[in-house]
């Protein structure tokens, strides 16, 4: 009876020392199980820290949606009316969709920034994490970290700008999300250098990475698909309503439909923030068990000598 109760007790301590450490050798079934337990347990902090620079990144990617959900519609509808009356596109009735092109450009800029600047204050609770083992409850409801800040961005920014080269073999760009997670930890590192050092040292794990990578999105397609169906259905109706239009019947979306659309991406865009998060925890984790096995090969180095 005691032996087994001392046996239950360990295991709890041993399970929270888990928790605690980052650099810890793990397999990808230990990087997932680690990652999904910090979201649980931390939920709470995750979504008081950073509950309003969410709500800003939904009100963005909401005007993206909105914008994308009434234009992209009603230019398919030109361009397939062009192609079934005249057999060819003309240039000059595609003008008036210009500017809602550069408006897409440049809300899709926006949103990139926006939600780099978002996941920073969840990367600043990850980095007291790695240094303490626990997650303070924040103090405010708006506490942003502006150093964090800019090193998440100007992460983000260069990672997205290498790899649209290295996007030809996706396999390739693989590492830059242990290189990207490595410099946003490590407050002294520059990004070259870490790109440098870290990017041979991510392709030596690439195996680990793959599995890791694909189960966090295969997860976060298949519940975003819930969370973002509203959105889809109303990108949908108004599909539907334009493509009437090129059979000759009127436009039957009431005009309330723009701010309903607005209204619904926005409700939708803030949960699927908080969905993505176990791509930041597992990253997270994943560049800790990278770290420690480095150490480890390090240490064996240093004995065989």
């Amino acid at each position: 009876m005691n032996y087994s109760y001392l046996c239950i007790i360990n295991s709890k301590i041993m399970d929270q020392q888990d928790k605690i450490i980052l650099q810890k050798v793990r397999s990808y079934r230990g990087i997932l199980s680690a990652g999904m337990r910090l979201y649980i347990s931390a939920f709470r902090r995750f979504f008081k820290a950073s509950w309003l620079t969410a709500l800003i990144y939904a009100l963005v990617n909401a005007a993206l949606g909105t914008l994308t959900a009434i234009k992209v519609p009603e230019l398919m509808v030109v361009i397939l009316q062009q192609l079934q009356r005249y057999n060819g596109i003309f240039a000059e009735s595609l003008q008036p969709y210009l500017v809602a092109l550069a408006e897409c450009i440049v809300l899709i800029v926006a949103v990139i920034i926006v939600s780099a600047l978002a996941h920073s204050t969840i990367y600043a609770l990850l980095k007291e994490h790695s240094e303490t083992g626990d997650i303070s409850v924040p103090v405010s409801w708006w506490k942003p970290s502006t150093r964090m800040m800019g090193r998440t961005l100007k992460g983000v920014l260069l990672t997205l700008l290498v790899c649209i080269p290295l996007c030809i073999v996706i396999p390739f760009a693989l590492p830059m999300w242990y290189v990207m997670t490595k410099y946003i930890m490590d407050p002294s590192a520059g990004y070259w250098t870490t790109l440098k050092k870290g990017y041979g040292r991510g392709m030596g794990h690439w195996g680990s990475l793959f599995l890791v990578f694909f189960l966090t999105i295969l997860f976060i397609l298949l519940a975003g698909m819930i969370v973002m169906l509203p959105a889809h259905i109303l990108f949908l109706a108004n599909y539907r309503a334009q493509m009437g239009v090129l059979i000759g019947d009127p436009l039957g979306m009431p005009s309330y439909m723009m701010p309903m659309t607005f209204i619904t991406f926005v409700l939708c865009s803030f949960l699927y923030f908080y969905l993505c998060l176990p791509m930041l925890l597992n990253g997270y984790y994943a560049y800790g068990s990278i770290e420690a096995k480095e150490l480890e090969h390090e240490q064996q180095k240093l004995d065989i000598q």
